[in-house]
């Protein structure tokens, strides 16, 4: 297959170029196109692939293959010379992001002797994978505040390409295993990679890195991390919601935590108060439904479809239940819809059996023990209809 020269390796700034086009074959989703030399990107080394522009047919994707990168096109593109037109958005936002990631994976090194196993640049947030799954606290806010300070310091980020002999001798924060030329990014004073990706000429246009996100994984810490762009944005959507909270608690932004704690225990107090009042609700409706059933065979059967806003229907069913000779067959409204058949413990019925007769005949499944089973997904309007019937079998 043809050897495409990769005009990003030199010039990552580079927005549009002209190239021949070497082959072209169908694709499912339009055309494959290999071009003599391109400025696309592909997907490669954790950072998506570039999208854009090329003879006017729009770039879906981008693949790396040996020597060879192909551009997945909407459709195949006219004449031998076209003009591609990088999507310069997306492109600069992953060089911010990707740079960054060399700043933040170099920066835990010298700050925690934390080593960069992976990289993910996504499409909202990237990562890195740490190779200790201790990473504290202190180190993280260490490694952030010393990335941060050499992108103020707006080193220069050069490229360089090196026979893979000599690379071998040079101080890499990872060592590579590519052989014949190497191309390396050097962020002056701090870190030497080898690297195919994009990036920005300097660290300041990276604008800022911040850690968003921290997960503990068997081995590893995965960091999760904004740059530039991205983290300007994430930084105006939690300014625009600390002080909407502020506005509700009449506070100053610095205050939220403490009242949303404040408020947590209060509604926390206020739902262990609720609980116990809604137990005693039922204890008294349970009383009250049995002394108002007709007793049948020696036994009451309480029967009842309750409203969603109503008692807590299996609560009601076992306070139903706790009574002598009791029968509850109950019913409960809502999404979805449920039945609870319960009865004094020992009963001479088989509260199972009763449920997967009723909703065998009106749908659903249910199922449960001797003394207590649950039903559900019987149509709503149905459930005085089943309550009768389970009655009638009693």
């Amino acid at each position: 297959m043809t050897k495409t020269e990769r005009l990003y390796y030199r010039d990552s700034y580079l927005r549009e170029f002209e190239a021949r086009v070497v082959e072209v074959e169908p694709e499912p989703r339009g055309a494959r196109v290999v071009l003599d030399r391109t400025a696309f990107y592909p997907e490669s080394g954790g950072q998506p692939s570039d999208r854009g522009t090329l003879g006017g047919a729009s770039v879906l994707d981008v693949v790396d293959e040996a020597d060879a990168v192909i551009h997945i096109l909407d459709r195949a593109p006219v004449g031998e010379t076209v003009r591609g037109e990088i999507d310069w958005r997306r492109r600069f936002d992953h060089m911010q992001q990707h740079t960054g990631q060399h700043v933040l994976s170099a920066a835990f090194e010298r700050a925690a002797k934390l080593m960069t196993v992976s990289f993910h640049l996504g499409t909202e947030a990237s990562s890195i994978d740490l190779d200790s799954e201790r990473a504290g606290h202190g180190q993280i806010e260490a490694a952030e505040e010393a990335a941060n300070q050499v992108i103020f310091e707006d080193r220069p980020v050069r490229i360089h390409f090196r026979p893979a002999d000599e690379v071998r001798e040079l101080d890499l924060r990872k060592p590579t295993e590519r052989a014949g030329e190497v191309r390396l990014v050097e962020i002056a004073d701090f870190d030497l990679s080898a690297c195919g990706g994009t990036h920005v000429s300097s660290t300041g246009a990276v604008g800022q890195v911040l850690v968003r996100k921290v997960e503990r994984m068997k081995g590893k810490t995965r960091i999760e991390f904004l740059c530039g762009g991205r983290a300007l944005a994430a930084a105006r959507r939690d300014y625009r919601a600390l002080s909407d909270a502020a506005r509700l608690f009449s506070a100053s932004g610095e205050d939220v935590p403490a009242f949303i704690a404040r408020q947590f225990e209060e509604v926390r107090v206020l739902n262990r108060t609720r609980l116990k009042l809604m137990e005693r609700l039922a204890e008294y409706r349970a009383k009250e439904l049995y002394a108002a059933a007709a007793e049948k065979n020696g036994r009451r059967i309480v029967r009842a479809v309750l409203d969603e806003a109503d008692v807590e229907a299996k609560k009601l069913a076992h306070e139903i239940a706790r009574q002598p000779g009791a029968v509850a067959l109950i019913a409960a409204k809502g999404s979805p819809a449920g039945l609870l058949f319960a009865q004094s413990p020992g009963g001479p019925a088989d509260m199972c059996a009763l449920i997967k007769q009723t909703v065998a005949r009106f749908g659903g499944k249910g199922g449960g023990t001797r003394d207590f089973a649950l039903g559900g997904g019987i149509n709503e309007s149905r459930l005085e209809e089943a309550l009768t019937f389970a009655e009638s079998l009693m």
